[in-house]
């Protein structure tokens, strides 16, 4: 048994219209930034079944308001919250509970049920807090079918034990749950136990033996004979006129509430207790208590405990990282996930820290965001089809770059020196990518459609850098004519994005030989007006070759100096010996576009030059290093002066984009 589909709606920051979360997995985590809705969405489950009555109450808060509502005249609100629960043909303990509910979509589909919480506020006249009517019940009609009052039954009381929600807080109180007292963890736990009459009897014989031990002392007998002599002299009622002092024989509950968990070795010659411990270790310890119950659920099984003990177990983390070690928290999640893969469990989490989020699998992640009218929506993350080679490719990426999930602005680059230059021009550009929430992704310019559909389904904008590659295999008009089909595989409009000056549209056959296409003359003027046509949809090119050219062609100095003391590329005289000049030209042009057939015709005398510093830079070399080495010897104001015009583009985009 399995929560399969969460609907809220008109709860805190989810609207009128709500969100439905379909879940395919057991282990699920919703993220996002601050306050976009994740700890309200596992809130929401406690509303439904919580343990403790505190967890389940709703208050005038929890009622969303839109901003364009007027408080003084709201005189009443609505909010529900609703389940969708699957069953597998394993759950035979499960299913009797539930099956008079039981729905079905289709012959042969899995059965399923649907709990939902309706709760309605409204206004009275002598309270501000106003009235709250709260029901659960089951629907009885399968999902998109009409409903009507007769589809809703009254969830019964008695099974309301069977589906818990335990609820793990931001900040945790471990000292609270292993305290025995109703709703705490250890009282779940402890309350599995039998007491049966023999181990009773012998406790009461234990205690009494402790109270003779103490009667021995004959201190303790003195404390207790002053403590009946001043009773009786302030009190003269004969009810309660006997005193003893000693433990109870009889009062079980009194010694488990005297329970406490100590560990040692310590740094000192004591034991600690809960509450000596730093932070990290509390944090660590509550999801201890939390792993050992259900353990202990799972394993022990009287015939009552069959009857009454929790079908399903929701486990809902709040910020598993808070507190705990970045190296502690692979293991965090490799015990949640073992959680999850429990029969009887269910594991939700929420979290904003890509240390958590690049060890959840993509496919079990909920991406929540605030909308600009300041409600809540939840995209799940949508990637590519299994069969695909590019599922693989991009589920690592954004398992390598989880920091995505986080931006309100991406910027997608070829691969490591665009993230190092970046790095450095948005101090230039005064741009702080850490202040706008910037993420910088190097994922270069295979399936780059697929992280456009990724970013696009979450709402996120995003700015694209590639390089034109002219002459390169692939490159120059095999690059643009890959970025139009990109563009139309991402749902850009074919015939406004195909039109041509002239007022007709290219037609698919156009399109599909546009890599064959040559360059009249020699010269770039056609190809870079497709350059900057593409600007318009957020594509820009490193141009004519790449990023790495594009640095060298305009700080060439700072570039050349860039290198060890000796080192440099040996570079025959082109005077004296132009042979061997030509020769190591030749060489490194073929070197820098990648084909022994290789010209660079459409490359100026003093670009081709500049191909054996790019052969000796790129080539031989790191290209982060030469850049990190290159960037370090500029000042701000040289680095300006200078600027490739695609990147004083890109900032002015950016800044756009941020508005």
């Amino acid at each position: 048994m399995h929560i399969s589909k969460i609907k809220i709606k008109g709860f805190r920051a989810f609207n009128d219209d709500g969100v439905s979360i379909c879940l395919r997995n057991k282990l699920n985590a919703f993220i996002g930034l601050n306050s976009s809705g994740k700890t309200a969405a596992l809130e929401a489950l406690s509303k439904l079944f919580g343990v403790t009555k505190k967890e389940r109450d709703l208050f005038k808060q929890d009622f969303h308001v839109s901003n364009e509502e007027d408080l003084g005249v709201i005189n009443e609100k609505q909010l529900s919250i609703e389940v969708r629960m699957n069953f597998q043909d394993s759950e035979k303990n499960s299913i009797p509970h539930f099956f008079s509910h039981m729905l079905v979509d289709e012959e042969e589909d899995e059965p399923y049920i649907r709990i939902r919480l309706e709760s309605k506020w409204y206004k009275i006249e002598y309270s501000d807090e106003g009235e709250i009517e709260t029901s659960l019940f089951f629907i009885t009609v399968p999902e998109g079918e009409e409903e009507n009052e007769d589809s809703k039954r009254p969830f019964p009381n008695h099974l309301k034990g069977l589906i818990q929600v335990l609820f793990i807080p931001a900040i945790r109180k471990p000292s609270e749950e292993i305290r025995y007292v109703s709703g705490s963890i250890l009282y779940r736990v402890l309350r599995l136990l039998n007491f049966d009459e023999k181990f009773k009897e012998d406790l009461n014989v234990k205690v009494d033996e402790i109270n003779d031990l103490f009667k021995g002392l004959s201190e303790f007998t003195e404390i207790q004979n002053s403590l009946t002599s001043y009773w009786e002299r302030f009190h003269k009622d004969e009810r309660y006129k006997q005193t003893s002092l000693g433990f109870g024989n009889s009062d079980l509950d009194s010694i488990l509430k005297k329970i406490e968990v100590s560990f040692s070795p310590t740094e000192t010659n004591r034991s600690f207790q809960i509450n000596d411990l730093g932070e990290g270790y509390r944090s660590l310890f509550y999801l201890t208590l939390v792993c050992a119950l259900l353990e202990v659920e799972e394993k022990i099984s009287t015939e009552e405990e069959i009857r009454i003990k929790p079908v399903l177990t929701v486990l809902a983390v709040e910020e598993p990282e808070n507190h705990i070690a970045p190296q502690l928290l692979g293991r965090v999640i490799s015990i949640l996930k073992s959680i999850s893969d429990q029969n009887k469990t269910q594991v939700f989490l929420s979290s904003h820290t890509p240390a958590i989020i690049k060890r959840i699998d993509p496919e079990s992640i909920f991406h929540f965001r605030i909308d600009e009218s300041y409600y809540s929506e939840v995209n799940a993350i949508r990637l590519p089809e299994k069969r695909d080679e590019a599922y693989k490719f991009v589920k690592e990426a954004i398992r390598n770059y989880p920091e995505i999930y986080f931006a309100k602005l991406a910027v997608i680059g070829e691969g490591d020196s665009e993230e190092v230059l970046f790095n450095r021009l948005m101090q230039t550009n005064q741009v702080n990518f850490d202040d706008n929430i910037i993420t910088f992704v190097p994922l270069g310019h295979r399936f780059v459609n697929h992280i456009w559909r990724l970013l696009n389904c979450l709402n996120i904008p995003y700015v694209t850098l590639l390089d034109l590659d002219i002459e390169r295999n692939g490159g120059g008009w095999g690059r643009i004519k890959y970025i139009l089909q990109q563009l139309i595989a991402v749902g850009v409009e074919k015939d406004k994005l195909l039109e041509l000056e002239s007022g007709s549209v290219m037609t698919e056959e156009e399109l599909s030989k546009m890599h064959t296409w040559v360059f009249e003359d020699n010269k770039l003027d056609s190809i870079m007006s497709w350059v900057n046509y593409l600007e318009s949809y957020n594509v820009f090119f490193s141009q004519p070759l790449d990023l790495d050219f594009l640095m060298l062609e305009n700080y060439t100095t700072k570039y050349k100096e860039a290198i060890p003391k000796g080192g440099g590329p040996q570079i025959p005289d082109k005077s004296k010996e132009a042979a061997k000049f030509e020769i190591k030209l030749n060489g490194s042009v073929q070197a820098t576009l990648k084909s022994e057939k290789a010209t660079g015709v459409t490359y100026t005398p003093e670009q081709r030059e500049l191909m054996i510093w790019y052969n000796y830079h790129f080539l031989g070399r790191g290209k982060p290093t030469t850049h990190i080495v290159a960037l370090s010897s500029m000042s701000d104001e040289e680095l300006h002066k200078n600027m490739p015009t695609v990147f004083s583009k890109i900032f002015t985009q950016i800044k756009a984009e941020l508005k």
